[in-house]
């Protein structure tokens, strides 16, 4: 059941905020419901750029106007207490939706209307079926794993040819049975105890390749296709070959800038800064230029250049002292730096202070000072903190995060060690609380 809810995102789509419509881009919903009981009832476009809008309730109905979706497809959302469904619609043209549903029949909304959403909604209730009994029924091993994998595939055709769907709704059906049993599939390890090498069957067995199924703009809809799409690229890893894969194998222009994007995303996070940094940033930039990728990539990677040992403290970075007065990185030249970059309100952080302060006292190297850099937007939070935690020596305040951005800092508390030239020594040093082997490190510097 989980799995469903899964592929849908809800909680990406509730945080979406409602636009204004024009008449000839709206289309009109009626959804009369069993209970209405602190029930909430949303429908959104499927698409990029999909609005939510909260149906208004009186007598069991719900209406309300929503944004007009180019596939013709739609999430219907519903919200009870901590209970949440996502059901999809097919609703193409300008007609008014209307839908009934019962929400309490088998934990899945009952669609009533046209055949294309008969059609979703039992599709809906095979796969929640089809997840309990594989969670229920995990002792009876793997070919019953297997099998019921397999009807998530074989039950769409089924669907479609009892409710005679439309083209579309065939389409979405097909892919949607895909996304399921590959997603059900990511589980079985989980569910049969195993490693996933010691599975008897693989994906590969019960599945066709991504671009046989996905290479369309429905599939485009999608939460996780880019994903899916992602991990059955040979050697995703390399640039160059990844790119090339997508480029032969898929048509469809959408599809292929998100998976292009993920794909040059993984490669500037990934990359290993120390190994030919400038080889590396031609390697992204002709990529930008072949694949039509965003010059945003290879700028991003352009600033990681701070990250490689050997570099001086980033430029554009100022500090103030608690005075507000601004701090020259300059003044600590002629020893080793450690820095602490934290925030009042990072708790991680916060317990590393005491044994950040213990070490600064008794640390038996007068060739290594220590720096405590805060980010927090505002400095009453951090002088506060200040006071309160009694913290003393080199306190600054980076409030514009531009060190963070700078040093490709993901999360605090995040520790640097720049040498006696100014120079980084070590991106990513070990915190304070990971023991003796800092003290050592610390001690060992500059002798």
């Amino acid at each position: 059941m989980q799995i469903y809810y899964r592929l849908f995102m809800l909680f990406a789509v509730l945080c979406c905020m409602p636009g204004l419509l024009q008449a000839q881009d709206a289309l009109n919903v009626i959804i009369n419901v069993d209970d209405t009981t602190d029930r909430k009832v949303m429908i959104m476009p499927m698409g990029e750029n999909g609005k939510v809008t909260e149906l208004t309730c009186e007598n069991k109905t719900y209406k309300g106007t929503v944004e007009k979706s180019e596939s013709g497809f739609y999430n219907l959302i519903s919200v009870k207490g901590y209970s949440q469904l996502i059901q999809p619609i097919y609703q193409p043209g300008d007609e008014t939706l209307k839908l009934g549903f019962d929400f309490n029949n088998k934990e899945n909304a009952v669609a009533e209307g046209s055949n294309d959403n008969k059609a979703l909604s039992a599709y809906a209730t095979v796969l929640i079926e089809c997840n309990k009994a594989l969670w229920k029924n995990a002792a009876l091993g793997a070919d019953y794993s297997r099998a019921v994998i397999e009807s998530l595939l074989t039950s769409a055709d089924s669907i479609c040819k009892v409710y005679g769907c439309s083209e579309p709704t065939k389409e979405y059906l097909n892919i949607w049975s895909y996304i399921s049993a590959y997603d059900s599939f990511s589980f079985l390890p989980r569910i049969l105890k195993l490693r996933y090498d010691d599975l008897p069957f693989k994906r590969k067995d019960i599945l066709p390749l991504p671009y046989k199924i996905l290479d369309s703009q429905l599939a485009a809809l999608f939460p996780n296709t880019p994903d899916i799409v992602y991990a059955a690229l040979p050697e995703r890893n390399n640039l160059d070959s990844a790119m090339t894969y997508l480029e032969l194998h898929y048509t469809n222009a959408d599809l292929k800038k998100i998976v292009k994007n993920n794909i040059a995303t993984r490669y500037v996070n990934r990359y290993d800064y120390t190994d030919d940094f400038d080889k590396g940033l031609e390697r992204l930039r002709m990529a930008t230029e072949k694949y039509g990728l965003d010059p945003k990539f290879a700028d991003d990677f352009a600033k990681r250049k701070a990250t490689v040992p050997g570099q001086p403290f980033p430029e554009n970075v100022v500090l103030r002292d608690p005075q507000g007065n601004v701090v020259d990185f300059a003044k600590f030249r002629g020893k080793y730096v450690y820095i602490d970059v934290w925030a009042s309100w990072c708790v991680p952080c916060l317990k590393e202070v005491p044994t950040l302060q213990k070490m600064e006292r008794e640390l038996k190297n007068d060739k290594v000072v220590f720096l405590s850099v805060s980010v927090d937007a505002k400095e009453g939070p951090w002088k506060q903190k200040m006071k309160q935690l009694n913290m003393h020596g080199n306190q600054l305040h980076n409030p514009d995060n531009s060190l963070c951005e700078a040093l490709n800092v993901k999360g605090i508390p995040f520790f640097v060690i720049y040498d006696a030239e100014g120079k980084l020594y070590m991106h990513g040093a070990p915190r304070p609380s990971q023991g003796r082997g800092v003290v050592e490190l610390l001690e060992g510097l500059g002798k």
